[in-house]
């Protein structure tokens, strides 16, 4: 008969063995992966689209000046 602690290791030892292991090439493509599978909260989401609505607007491009687009 197995005591709890076996059959807590057992069960995290499954665990372990189920999951996948990513490997990643760069901190830039582990924020980016983590971006991707983390939902922003509905309160920040939010207030950065405020933060974002008050930027001024970027300068025109010197081709959109010329063509007066």
């Amino acid at each position: 008969m197995k005591n709890k602690l076996q059959q807590t290791e057992e069960t995290f030892s499954n665990q372990q063995t189920q999951q996948q292991v990513k490997e990643f090439g760069s901190v830039e493509e582990l924020l980016r992966h983590d971006a991707v599978h983390t939902p922003v909260p509905p309160a920040i989401e939010h207030r950065l689209q405020e933060s974002v609505s008050r930027l001024p607007a970027p300068p025109r491009s010197w081709w959109q000046r010329f063509f007066k687009k």
